[in-house]
């Protein structure tokens, strides 16, 4: 499995677990605020888990300005990357 393919599968499987949905509910176009109701816990919560996983720095920053989850998907794969 390419590290895209993996990155995208674990980010909704932690998407799925936090917000409590199923992966089959969630797409690239699910909006954090509007679709998933997501509060700054919720958003840490995530972080942390995408952090430990793919041992990667991600700055709360940043990542807060992503709206929906395929933009918070390709931001983590760029992380990844460097």
């Amino acid at each position: 499995m390419k590290l895209e393919e993996r990155i995208a599968n674990e980010f909704l499987k932690a998407v799925a677990r936090i917000f409590r949905k199923d992966v089959s509910e969630l797409t690239r176009e699910t909006r954090f605020v509007e679709d998933l109701q997501a509060k700054s816990v919720n958003i840490v919560e995530l972080i942390a888990v995408l952090q430990n996983e793919f041992e990667i720095e991600i700055p709360m920053a940043k990542v807060r300005r992503k709206k929906t989850i395929g933009e918070a998907i390709d931001f983590v794969i760029s992380l990844r990357k460097r």
